[in-house]
């Protein structure tokens, strides 16, 4: 079933490429940012993904789930020939990171992955010498702790909160695969029984 909708969508490309705007190009990279909880690897989840994308921004049937990937995998090189540039850096009328307009929103989404929290830095002292400030250390390490353990809690409902709309957009873009499937079935089996009706009538204006 997914090879015949890759097939489909494949089709659908080679004849009509759509062409983004300003600001869809903006708004596509802000949602696949919000939404990268549901790319989780898992199969046919990016195409959940890309679907879910697409609805938001009003676009079912204008882009397929495979034209946005596409799309999404050209903002990517171009930022990363941009944050890395080679030896082709400084040609004259060549875009850079500073003319390309979603470098700065590319880099945001990009660039802090993955993310990283700095040290907490604490000014050794001597064993012998104990003073106040390794109670104020203590108290801030305390209270990051504190707050380390409440973001991990916080992480863990979102997480089941996004797994659980996860589970039922798979659930929705499998019930809708199956209509699908079976509206071709029966359409196909009404074209067979239309063409056996003209085939019985030819044989039977024969035998006149």
């Amino acid at each position: 079933m997914a090879a015949v909708t890759e097939a489909v969508e494949t089709a659908v490309e080679d004849n009509y490429i759509f062409k983004w705007s300003k600001e869809q190009t903006t708004e596509f990279i802000k949602l696949r940012s919000d939404s990268e909880h549901l790319f989780t690897g898992a199969k046919n989840s990016a195409t959940v993904g890309w679907r879910a994308i697409l609805e938001k921004m009003g676009l079912q049937g204008k882009v397929t789930p495979l034209q946005a990937k596409k799309s999404w995998d050209n903002l990517k090189k171009k930022y990363k020939d941009f944050k890395y540039p080679g030896s082709s850096e400084g040609v004259s009328g060549k875009p850079t990171a500073a003319t390309w307009p979603w470098f700065a929103l590319m880099d945001e989404v990009l660039g802090q992955r993955p993310s990283t929290k700095p040290p907490v830095l604490i000014a050794s002292i001597h064993e012998d010498t104990p003073g106040p400030s390794s109670a104020v250390g203590n108290q801030v390490l305390d209270e990051e702790e504190q707050e380390d353990e409440g973001q991990v809690e916080q992480r863990g409902a979102k997480r089941k909160k996004d797994r659980d709309g996860f589970l039922d957009l798979i659930r929705e873009d499998m019930r809708l695969q199956r209509e699908m499937e079976e509206r071709r079935t029966q359409e196909a089996k009404d074209r067979m029984d239309r063409l056996f009706g003209l085939l019985e009538k030819l044989v039977e204006k024969k035998k006149d």
